[in-house]
């Protein structure tokens, strides 16, 4: 049996992969709000940057050098007539929004500055009144308190930073309980900070709606793992770059940040430009963590890309499986000694679903799936509590390395019973003071700290300040 805990620190792959834009260059983004006006042209310095905005549609933010632009707007399409004709300033390290807004009899550009600092908790928001004939407004729950009040036409409101969640909303007359636009249920991610836009008419066509754009999106979290049995250590380019160098079978890198998009990802052998084993584009949502193991041996290596639930299960453990062992078959995960199935049925490449169990000591087994052949022992796994787990069978059931288990962390938080709870089992108790200490199971010694007569928990308790007597 061979079993390891498995972490590797000190990646450089956010240093490769920094493409978002330089952090002191402005940057800008454009908004369609004119409800009556037709599809438009956006022409910066005479040549046209935005063609074809419709009404609704906004063009995402874009980097932009600090400078003075003559900015146009004109039917799509069509060099006249100029609807809008405006100089636009942009200024180091910082974002705009320019919005299109007003019936096109009167149309203007409102010229708004974005907020795109990292959201630390929750989500961020704000809310921007674009309709031109709707009076002022509250942005309220759904029978229930008011979020933005009073903002009137052309008014953007202060943001304010709420728990993620899904909300119901509804657009109030200010000041009263009167709805003129049930927004319905809105999903406010962890992390991101938006802006609601009124759009459209109160009574008309375009009819009154809402817009929701992203002002800030989490970057994606990444960790990659090497579990491909008899591949030499490895380097792990990414856009053409080496991000990860010379990482060996089962190490894992940390966790490292990067910016949602498309990567061009090749790996090779340690030190070398080829050969490349493995070249896929890796897609990466906002706000979403993975895990990418290199699977399979040498000959038919490939990318298993998961995606990783990182949240925090509190009182428990909780376990992800996954078979990364090319030439075993489907498994059972079972308690030891013919004891039950706690993960059944998982065959090479796929990841079982998570479970949750109490913190504690468990001994394990893995069994060849619906028999009760052990082809692998696990005694022994501590299993800390409000921690997440991924397991990962390696190397081959028939061959060198053998078939062996990593456990590698995902998250790690407090223990819900205090700093005192050293062996992370959800309590403060006399082991907790033995493994402090070292004499475990002795009385009257220099553990005992309260003077009882006794080394047990209340003396962990008095040493960490978590006891209450």
């Amino acid at each position: 049996m061979s079993l390891s805990l498995a972490r590797l620190g000190g990646c450089a792959i956010a240093l490769v992969l920094a493409q978002a834009a330089v952090a002191s260059d402005p940057e800008l983004r454009v908004i369609h709000a004119s409800p009556d006006a037709p599809a438009v042209d956006i022409r910066v310095n005479g040549a046209v940057a935005i063609p074809n905005l419709a009404f609704g549609e906004f063009a995402g933010y874009v980097s932009l050098p600090a400078a003075t632009y003559d900015v146009e707007v004109v039917p799509a399409g069509l060099s006249r007539p100029v609807v809008i004709d405006a100089s636009l300033t942009l200024e180091m390290d910082k974002a705009y929004s320019v919005y299109a807004v007003d019936t096109l009899a009167s149309i203007e550009p409102l010229v708004v500055l974005d907020d795109r600092s990292p959201v630390e908790s929750g989500s961020r928001v704000r809310f921007v009144h674009a309709s031109p004939n709707a009076p002022a407004v509250d942005i309220a729950v759904a029978g229930g308190p008011v979020l933005f009040g009073n903002v009137e036409f052309k008014e953007v409101a202060d943001a304010l930073t709420v728990p993620a969640g899904t909300y119901n909303l509804e657009v109030r007359l200010a000041g009263t309980n009167t709805v003129v636009l049930p927004l319905g249920e809105i999903t406010l991610g962890e992390g991101f900070a938006y802006t609601a836009v009124a759009t459209g008419l109160v009574g008309g066509s375009p009819a009154l709606g809402a817009l929701l754009l992203t002002d800030v999106a989490p970057p994606a979290e990444v960790r990659v793992i090497h579990a491909s049995p008899d591949a030499p250590n490895v380097d792990i380019r990414v856009n053409g770059a080496v991000a990860i160098p010379d990482l060996a079978f089962t190490e894992a890198t940390d966790y490292v940040s990067l910016p949602e998009g498309d990567y061009d990802v090749e790996v090779v052998p340690a030190g070398l430009q080829a050969p490349v084993v493995i070249d896929a584009t890796l897609a990466l949502d906002a706000g979403v963590d993975y895990t990418v193991l290199a699977i399979n041996t040498l000959a038919s290596i490939e990318p298993l890309v998961l995606v990783d639930d990182r949240t925090l299960p509190g009182s428990g453990s909780r376990v992800r499986f996954v078979h990364g062992s090319p030439d075993a078959p489907a498994v059972d995960i079972a308690i030891a000694d013919n004891g039950p199935v706690i993960i059944p049925n998982t065959s090479f490449g796929e990841a079982a679903e998570p479970i949750t169990v109490p913190a504690g000591i468990y001994d394990l087994e893995v069994r060849v799936a619906g028999t009760d052949t052990v082809v692998l022992p696990l005694p022994e796994i501590p299993l800390q509590v409000n921690t997440v787990y991924t397991v990962v069978a390696t190397g081959f059931a028939f061959g060198t390395p053998s078939l062996a288990a990593q456990i590698y962390i995902d998250a790690q938080g407090m223990s819900p019973a205090g700093p005192g709870d050293i062996d992370r089992d959800g309590k403060v108790g006399p082991r907790d003071l033995g493994i402090l200490l070292g004499d475990w199971g002795t009385t009257l010694s220099r553990s005992d700290l309260n003077e009882d007569g006794e080394v047990n928990g209340n003396d962990l308790g008095v040493l960490f300040g978590s006891w209450t007597f």
